[in-house]
């Protein structure tokens, strides 16, 4: 039975389908317009769409690099909080100091929090360390290293949060996109059956797509998650 129908596309269509879909448009198109020169616009329009996507996906595949990125960062000066959290809470322990009133938490426990979580841990263990005098020699030695570690940890965090909100707007932009390339595609479908005047032939102009019921378009990244 001849294809006189096409699909339509919705926001659920991945954009490699879209892609896909205007590549066929345009090369078709262009073949056909030596015949019927009104299809050489569309084969142009199809182009150009196509260097647009191209973009696109450059721009979220940049975006979704730089939050990888941001979090590793952020788990690596988390690492070094952690580092210096346990070499201070064992000489502690070595020299019988009262550990479980000022660093309680365990370091594994400690690396285990996300990053927002460890931060006030840690924010909490130089509160503590407040209660030595000013010159006894953890406090001495330890609280300037946790400090820098922790503002570098602060800083990590604010740089993956950044990264995640920019991800989530080309996430966002992305979606809108694929509205904008819906309508397009659909006037271009329209303009052709009108030259062509068949359904059949118009219907060739597209390709088809399913909605994947257990795996995600392959434009949107899986949503990160915090290290734990």
């Amino acid at each position: 039975m001849a294809k006189t129908t096409w699909q339509t596309y919705t926001d659920q269509t991945p954009i490699s389908t879209f892609r896909a879909d205007f590549v066929r448009r345009g090369a078709l198109c262009a073949a056909l317009a030596t015949r019927h020169p009104s299809l050489g616009a569309i084969a142009a329009e199809s182009k150009g769409i196509v260097a647009a996507i191209d973009s696109r996906r450059d721009t979220m595949q940049e975006a979704d690099d730089a939050q990888i990125i941001a979090n590793a960062i952020e788990d690596a000066e988390k690492l070094d909080v952690v580092d210096v959290y346990t070499d201070m809470r064992r000489t502690m322990f070595a020299k019988k100091y009262d550990v479980m009133k000022i660093v309680p938490d365990a370091p594994s426990a400690l690396g285990r929090l996300g990053a927002d979580s460890a931060i006030k841990r840690t924010e909490l263990a130089l509160s503590n360390l407040t209660v030595l005098a000013v010159d006894d020699p953890i406090r001495v030695e330890f609280a300037p290293l946790l400090q820098k570690e922790l503002a570098e940890l602060q800083t990590a965090d604010k740089t993956e949060d950044n990264a995640l909100a920019a991800l989530k707007a080309c996430r966002l932009a992305l979606t809108l996109y694929k509205s904008e390339l819906t309508q397009v595609r659909e006037s271009q479908l329209g303009t052709i059956l009108t030259i062509l005047k068949d359904r059949e032939k118009a219907a060739l102009c597209t390709m088809p797509w399913r909605k994947p019921s257990s795996t995600k378009n392959d434009d949107t990244p899986a949503e990160p998650v915090e290290t734990t």
